[in-house]
């Protein structure tokens, strides 16, 4: 056996100098945190993050496909990709959704605004009339909803780092990968709700209730954003009044909630009478708009108020207060294959799964999580805080109330509005210097095991 007499002059162990000095897993560790200290190193990881998500939510974004009438389609996108195949003139296969029930270049869902369909209706004419066209739009509007959040945070008061954790979160998320790539309505309102918040937080009030209004000619549930500007000025308000020594009423600041509720209506009113004059609305092969967009908001209005549930959820619908224990989730489209040894089934293998569901991981930190940052908004009286607790009340709150007083039909996918804010809620907690390393850890791990669980395609290489 060899001693050290016996080896040759300049051995040392791998990687590791003669002189004794660093070896190359410290120089790399070394290399690594100088890279993290830099100012700038949240934005290139945000970058990473960004196209690592992008893969996420395009690959076999063909999946599933169109091959006869009706086929192809991920739950709700039998009413949107043909309502907005209809606006760009595409002949639906007889006995499809929407076939023939209104005149190309109109939109037979009436029941939500338009614009969004119409960005459908732009890819389908871009891209073609299948998969890509169909999706393309939700993987851009997902990708600009992580950007738009850490923006906010970032304009709200928080770290880059918090920022970049808080995207990250959201980027990971069940729910929001699988929104940001099928084509349904509420994905293409997201970013705009969360880029007015950071305008009206930035100064930008008028144009923070423009960008709400032409949101919510996406889909309604935009108007969210609105409450949460109102709710929190009214928490500013609050604090103001308990202030030690209480600085002098900035009458601008007042003005700020009326001005962004006027540039919201105008805004709305003007791009709703714009597109019902182009693209009339239409319901069961009837028109429900007229020169006056009040109409059409008034058939909305209405119509949802029919979707009601007097004995309790049914299916995938569920209680709002069961949307934070991920009760009912949605099956939103299924493929398994069957394996069969003679005549003999011998297993049932899933091999795409989107459910409409989200990461069980991170739901369960998000009540916690609120009431932490509702202590810090007493305790520190940030912006960032306020924001925490107004977002998660006027995004949920809604739907509290509609099916308690008027027993709407409620889905867990309405979270899609309020996980933003969630991501940010449970960064601050985990980022408390009380949370062990060892716990946060043993957290994060648990974090990629939910994702690569519920990601949407099982036949993994190594699986």
């Amino acid at each position: 056996m060899d001693t050290a007499d016996d080896r040759p002059a300049g051995w040392s162990l791998p990687g590791t100098p003669p002189d004794g000095g660093p070896g190359r897993l410290e120089r790399a560790r070394d290399w690594a945190a100088l890279q993290l200290a830099r100012r700038d190193a949240p934005v290139w990881l945000l970058g990473l993050v960004v196209a690592l998500s992008i893969g996420a939510r395009t690959f076999r974004l063909g999946t599933p496909s169109e091959t006869s009438p009706g086929q192809g389609f991920i739950f709700d996108e039998k009413y949107y990709v043909n309502a907005a195949r209809v606006m760009a003139g595409v002949t639906l296969p007889s006995g499809d959704t929407y076939s023939g029930a209104s005149p190309a270049g109109t939109d037979p869902n009436g029941e939500h605004p338009q614009l969004g369909k119409m960005i459908i209706a732009g890819s389908i004419r871009l891209f073609g009339d299948g998969a890509l066209g169909w999706r393309i739009g939700a993987v851009l509007f997902g990708t600009f909803a992580i950007l738009a959040l850490y923006w906010l945070v970032r304009t709200a008061g928080g770290s880059a780092w918090l920022a970049l954790a808080a995207a990250t979160l959201m980027a990971v998320d069940n729910l929001m990968l699988v929104h940001s790539r099928i084509a349904v309505l509420d994905i293409y309102c997201l970013p705009l709700m969360l880029a007015a918040v950071a305008l009206f937080m930035r100064g930008r009030w008028a144009l923070a209730g423009i960008v709400i209004g032409v949101a919510c000619c996406m889909k309604l549930f935009a108007v969210y954003a609105l409450f949460a500007i109102i709710g929190l000025e009214l928490l500013r308000a609050v604090r103001w009044r308990f202030e030690p020594w209480r600085p002098s009423v900035n009458w601008r600041r007042v003005a700020a909630p009326g001005i962004t509720v006027l540039c919201f209506a105008a805004s709305f009113a003007i791009v709703l009478a714009i597109i019902d004059h182009y693209v009339p609305p239409y319901h069961n092969g009837h028109t429900v708009a007229s020169a006056n967009p009040w109409t059409h908001l008034r058939f909305m209005y209405d119509y949802g108020k029919e979707l009601t549930s007097p004995d309790g959820p049914k299916g995938i619908a569920s209680y709002p207060w069961q949307f934070w224990y991920d009760v009912e989730s949605a099956n939103y489209f299924t493929t398994t294959v069957t394996v069969r040894a003679g005549d003999a089934v011998t297993s049932v293998d899933t091999v795409v799964a989107f459910q409409g569901m989200v990461n069980p991981v991170l739901l369960a930190l998000a009540l916690p999580a609120f009431a932490y940052c509702g202590w810090l908004a007493i305790r520190r009286r940030d912006d960032l805080s306020l924001l925490v607790v107004v977002w998660y009340l006027a995004t949920w709150l809604p739907s509290f109330f509609a099916s308690v007083l008027d027993k709407r039909t409620c889905y867990l996918y309405y979270m899609v509005m309020t996980l933003p804010l969630i991501c940010v809620a449970v960064a601050r907690l985990l980022a408390h210097r009380l949370v062990p390393r060892v716990a946060l850890g043993l957290w994060i791990g648990l974090l990629v095991a939910g994702f690569y669980l519920l990601y949407p395609f099982r036949t993994y290489p190594f699986t």
